[in-house]
């Protein structure tokens, strides 16, 4: 700051300088010496007004959704509306807080010259699942000679999503084998009226055929026939996002069970079940099980943004939103800690008549006493427990107790 205000006195300095000097000895050389100084003073006032006066920046993003581990590539675009000479540009493109101690933000210099369009890339490499804004990109410039110097903050946010990196599974067999291999149902049973179960709220891709005009119109809504094969290949997803539940693990841990609810979402949507998704952070996610592309990427979306952040009680969360689900859902329950409160919730959701199935993400070497004998306990009442390791690489066959 205290250079660009010494620059403009220099600049005037030297005009009066030039101008005493013309004065006192006069002569031809004296004073083209000071009208040289006049316009290289114009000069000065045009770049410094000119600047960012007629200065547009864009900034474009070559895709706002991404997999785990993948590059982004952003493009930075200046554009000037007259061609005036300017001496240079620094652009500096803050990273996003989650990438502030990873990498250094980003700094192009670039000299303008006559320019009235320049554009330069960058690239923000091996991204982390999570979500992410650019906001801020920050234009300093100055003059050919370094007697001014402006400064411009352009504030355009921009937000793009790391999805996790799931792995592909080929079996996966729930405690009673109804939700396994590749059994298919067709649902060209779902205009079989004695296959009517009952009815839900309406959801985006549902067909007119499945809309049961009768309950719609009694006001509440559009409804859709609920088929008795349609509920028995659905499943929620509870994800544990319980900060306590992962103090003092290696933070990979709670990548892992996101990676794990991943892969089997993607599993569930190749094999078209329906699917939803339920957590707990810092405000209720409750996702009603749907099939559909757009519904894809909603769950995505959610599993991208989810962090270890929840302060409610993962036993109660699982409590409250298992009794929002319907008869004959399957209750899918990632967690990395099996404690007393969760096991009487599952054990008592189980001799309710519901199918549960529990995956214990864990990082310990062996498996303690303890929570061998509430995995037992569990699959004592016919819940089927899963253990995985935060080490294992392959996932191609997930069930059994």
């Amino acid at each position: 700051m205290r250079q660009r205000r010494w620059g403009k006195l220099k600049a005037l300095l030297l005009v009066a300088i030039t101008y005493v000097f013309a004065k006192f000895q006069g002569g031809f050389s004296s004073w083209f010496l000071f009208y040289s100084s006049l316009v290289f003073l114009v000069y000065e006032v045009l770049a410094y007004f000119l600047m960012f006066s007629t200065l547009e920046v864009e900034r474009v993003i070559d895709r706002n959704r991404l997999q785990d581990g993948e590059d982004v590539v952003v493009t930075v675009r200046l554009r000037r509306k007259i061609r005036f000479p300017l001496g240079w540009h620094m652009i500096v493109e803050p990273l996003p807080e989650r990438l502030a101690g990873v990498y250094e933000p980003h700094r192009q210099l670039i000299f303008p010259w006559f320019k009235k369009e320049m554009e330069f890339r960058y690239v923000i490499p091996s991204l982390p699942r999570g979500f992410y804004r650019l906001d801020q990109c920050v234009v300093s410039g100055g003059d050919f000679f370094g007697f001014s110097e402006r400064r411009k903050v352009f504030s355009f946010p921009q937000e793009f999503l790391v999805y996790p990196r799931y792995k592909e599974v080929t079996h996966w067999a729930l405690g009673d084998g109804s939700f396994s291999g590749n059994v298919h149902v067709s649902h060209k049973r779902s205009d079989d009226v004695a296959a009517v179960r009952g009815v839900r709220e309406y959801q985006r891709g549902d067909r007119l055929s499945q809309i049961h005009w009768r309950a719609s119109a009694r006001g509440t809504g559009l409804k859709t026939k609920e088929f008795e094969h349609q509920a028995m290949n659905q499943a929620v997803f509870f994800l544990d996002v319980e900060k306590e539940s992962y103090q003092g693990q290696p933070v990979q841990l709670f990548e892992t069970a996101v990676r794990l609810t991943a892969s089997l979402i993607a599993y569930a949507n190749r094999n078209q079940y329906h699917y939803g998704l339920v957590y707990k952070q810092n405000e209720r996610i409750s996702i009603a099980p749907a099939l559909s592309y757009t519904h894809f990427l909603r769950v995505f979306d959610q599993l991208a943004r989810v962090m270890p952040a929840g302060s409610e009680s993962f036993a109660r969360v699982v409590g409250r939103e298992a009794l929002e689900q319907q008869q004959g859902v399957t209750l899918i329950v990632v967690t990395p800690r099996v404690e007393k409160d969760l096991v009487h919730r599952l054990i008592a959701l189980a001799q309710k008549g519901r199918r549960v199935q529990l995956f214990y993400v864990h990082a310990d070497t062996v498996i303690s006493q303890e929570r061998r004998r509430a995995l037992q306990l569990l699959g004592g009442s016919k819940i089927s427990c899963t253990s995985v390791h935060i080490d294992e690489q392959e996932w191609k066959r997930i069930g059994g107790a």
